[in-house]
């Protein structure tokens, strides 16, 4: 029977030195390994929401212009309706598109080169026979920027450009 014991107790530890198994007293992570998971982990948490917010703030632009577009065929439409002339005064809240665009519009009138800030008391026209005054709206905020050029006609963007800051 010792023969045998000792054939039992020689042969588990030959098996572990051929394989390169080595006893440890604890099984489990390192702390290495623990940083690694949470370093990767992080970065891909950071990477999802930074992607997320572009999306936010790509839908809030695109719905801006899609309020900006329905004011103004609204206001056509009305004037053609009611037969009288509508006028919207272009300030900041004209178009109501919220407050990430406050104070930030801009117009540019047929002839004129350059981006402006309204004057005071400025409107764009609808008319009753169906027209409106020609115009380019660009609105700035935190999100980015919207430029949209108007046909007299039909009072819809022709023109979309929107710029995503981020």
């Amino acid at each position: 029977m010792t023969n045998f014991r000792a054939i039992t107790n020689h042969t588990p530890a030959t098996l572990f030195a051929q394989r390169g198994i080595r006893h440890s007293c604890s099984a489990g992570f390192t702390l290495l390994e623990i940083i690694v998971a949470m370093s990767l982990l992080i970065l891909i948490i950071g990477i999802a929401v930074m992607s997320i917010s572009g999306v936010r703030d790509e839908d809030k632009l695109r719905r801006a212009v899609a309020v900006i577009e329905t004011s103004a065929r609204q206001n056509l439409l009305q004037a053609l309706s009611t037969q009288q002339t509508v006028r919207i005064e272009l300030s900041a809240g004209a178009f109501h598109v919220g407050e990430e665009f406050g104070g930030m519009l801009q117009v540019r009138r047929v002839g004129e080169n350059t981006f402006r800030a309204p004057k005071r008391g400025e409107t764009w026209e609808f008319s009753p026979t169906g027209i409106c005054e020609p115009i380019e709206v660009r609105m700035s905020g935190p999100a980015g920027v919207i430029e949209l050029a108007f046909d007299p006609l039909t009072a819809c963007a022709k023109h979309k450009s929107i710029q995503i800051r981020g």
